[in-house]
């Protein structure tokens, strides 16, 4: 930075020229000599203390003289006390504060910058003043500092503008700039969760590296980017870019420990939500690397411990998840307070109550999960584990407390992040409270949150059909309570639908059978039971001797035999749905014996029929008295004296 020299006179310019070859020897006391002199000489002049604040400023750049770095804000000050319309003054001076603050880490020198870098940018002609650009960069720097000390989004946008200024002035700027642009665009992305901010800093990063290639923070930036367009989009070719980028950055800094961790994190978060074991593994491998630079380092142990915890119960191994829990002690005894690593710890918990089924863990994950929140209450993770570790207990223990709980937490970590896995971790445990508690209102409120789960992910319907499957099943229960014909057909098409995504899916053909069940009950047409006996039978040869599809299949059976025309078809479909129930029935499925008494009560077997109503009522799987006594299949059974004499039991009972 030059300015005209020619106000100052020939013996104060040799005194200035003196102290400056003072400081770049290193030489202070000396140098301070020779500017006090020269000030005697020139005692207003704001050339003479301009360019004594630089001379200070270059010497307190040094590792352990920052504090030249006040000496050279008084020059400055004196400077444009002088002369206010110096625009490289102002420039240098909030370059000295800026630098004050990234020493310090005091917030109020980054604000002080802010306002000397608007002051020169007030000053200076883009035409005119040769580092506008600069000066522009320098002031979303500044900005930029701020908006991370306050998280406001204005603030990040006010650095983003400012960015985008000096871009718009000069074209050749270093990759450094580049990589200040996008961090401010990534930031402001994060805050208001506006995917095209982060596609903006992607290019930015991008550029960076086009620049310079052997820029391991420009490859991490850009990996991180990368990460974030993934979790928005679940894209697999965003999750091969990010870790290719992780690769190149690790490449270049091998020694980087929070490198390693980021991918770790990244690499676990993903085989969390895809149950990749090849990605745990790796999660566990970038730890391994991490801790090989930094063995006292309490997240590189509490990452290592998730991974293997979650990587044992998805394998079903109990080694996997002891060597996690030494991993996580180990991570506690490092540093016990880290949020990270109480998460950690607590997710630990839930593999091991996975693992035994046992409550107890989950509740001494849902302690851990609270010690956190304790810490920090803006934690979504943490609200998110806690809703899962209650849905956990409720499915358990069948308690309506614990299912209210983890609504209550899910809500509450949608506050904080309305991610649609949140959203849809929140949908499917409503639907399973409502299923539970059978309440069509809970579960109509799980579809309008699978549907905005479904509306913020475009390519859900390609990547999650787990999603897709969880909505029908919802569509098909309000079905039910509704009884309407359009949430059946719905149903079945996006059972269909997943059914062409993947033929293997689990429960899929069960599943589209009893939609079409449901249909043929409502309708009474035969067509529907047709489709539905097919699809059962489809879901028999998956699972033979699964008693919940038999006794489905026989119900069906049943259904299609009371609506046949020809009754050698449909003794021959009465005989087989007996032959069904009482598989499932030997299979372990106490519903089997009300359907066998119902089936007897079909064909005029009234003796046999009460029997298995008795049984039926022996191991309490009656259905509530109303429906006993409003069942089509058990008229004939009503007119007999033993169900007479059997309901004034019940109803004594």
């Amino acid at each position: 930075m030059t300015i005209e020299l020619s106000s100052l006179s020939e013996a104060a310019e040799s005194l200035l020229r003196e102290g400056e070859v003072h400081l770049l020897h290193g030489e202070m006391m000396p140098a301070t000599r020779s500017f006090d002199e020269a000030v005697k000489i020139s005692p207003s002049d704001p050339v003479l203390f301009f360019r004594q604040g630089l001379a200070y400023f270059e010497y307190g750049s040094l590792e352990g003289r920052e504090k030249s770095l006040l000496i050279a804000c008084k020059k400055f000050k004196a400077a444009t006390t002088f002369d206010a319309n110096l625009v490289e003054a102002w420039h240098a001076w909030g370059n000295a504060l800026f630098l004050l603050g990234m020493t310090y880490r005091e917030h109020h020198y980054f604000q002080d910058a802010e306002e000397k870098y608007r002051r020169a940018l007030a000053l200076a002609e883009p035409e005119k003043y040769d580092a506008f650009a600069e000066l522009s960069w320098d002031h979303g720097a500044a900005c930029f500092q701020i908006a991370k000390h306050s998280q406001e989004a204005v603030d990040f946008h006010a650095a983003l503008e400012a960015f985008e200024h000096a871009a718009s002035i000069q074209t050749d700027l270093p990759h450094t700039f580049w990589d200040d642009f996008g961090l401010a665009a990534f930031c402001l992305a994060e805050r208001i969760s506006d995917i095209r901010l982060c596609v903006k800093a992607i290019n930015c990063f991008k550029h960076a590296i086009s620049l310079n290639s052997r820029s391991a923070e420009s490859w991490a930036n850009l990996a991180r980017g990368l990460q974030k367009l993934y979790e928005h989009t679940h894209d697999e070719d965003h999750f091969s870019q990010a870790s290719e980028c992780f690769a190149s950055a690790a490449a270049l800094t091998p020694e980087n420990v929070d490198l390693w961790l980021s991918w770790a994190r990244f690499l676990l978060e993903s085989g969390r939500r895809t149950e990749d074991i090849k990605r745990l593994r790796s999660a566990i491998e970038k730890c391994h690397r991490a801790y090989a630079c930094d063995p006292n380092l309490s997240l590189a142990c509490a990452f290592w411990g998730e991974a293997l915890a979650l990587l044992g119960e998805i394998t079903d191994r109990i080694d996997l998840i002891c060597e996690a829990q030494n991993k996580i002690s180990q991570a506690v005894d490092l540093d016990e307070d880290s949020i990270d690593t109480i998460y950690s710890h607590g997710m630990c918990l839930n593999s091991l109550g996975r693992y035994y089924d046992d409550y107890d863990y989950y509740y001494q994950a849902i302690e851990k999960f609270q010690e956190g929140l304790s810490r920090d209450r803006t934690s979504a993770k943490l609200w998110h584990a806690i809703a899962e570790s209650y849905t956990y207990v409720a499915d358990l223990e069948e308690d309506s407390e614990a299912w209210e709980n983890s609504l209550r937490f899910y809500a509450k970590a949608l506050d904080l992040a309305p991610s649609s896995y949140y959203i849809f971790d929140y949908a499917l445990a409503l639907f399973r409270y409502g299923n539970f508690t059978r309440d069509p209102k809970v579960v109509e409120q799980a579809i309008y949150e699978f549907e905005r789960a479904l509306s913020l992910q475009k390519n859900a319907v390609y990547l999650h059909p787990d999603w897709l499957f969880h909505y029908a099943c919802s569509l098909d229960f309000i079905g039910d309570f509704l009884e309407e014909e359009s949430y059946y057909a719905r149903a079945i098409e996006i059972f269909s639908h997943v059914l062409m995504i993947d033929p293997d899916f689990p429960g899929i053909h069960h599943r589209l059978g009893l939609a079409f069940s449901h249909m043929g009950d409502l309708l009474g047409e035969t067509e529907q039971f047709s489709r539905a006996l097919h699809y059962f039978r489809l879901a028999l040869k998956h699972d033979e001797e699964n008693d919940l599809i038999l006794l489905d299949l026989s119900i069906t059976l049943i259904n299609i035999a009371q609506r046949s025309q020809d009754s050698s078809e449909a003794d021959q479909r009465y005989r087989e749905a007996e032959h069904k129930i009482t598989q499932a029935a030997k299979l372990g499925n106490i519903g089997a014996y009300y359907h066998l008494g119902c089936l007897y009560s079909i064909l005029g077997q009234y003796e046999k029929a009460m029997r298995f109503i008795l049984k039926a009522e022996q191991v309490e799987s009656l259905p509530p008295l109303d429906d006993l006594l409003s069942d089509d299949w058990l008229d004939g059974l009503r007119t007999t004296s033993d169900f007479r004499e059997f309901l004034s039991h019940l109803e004594k009972r």
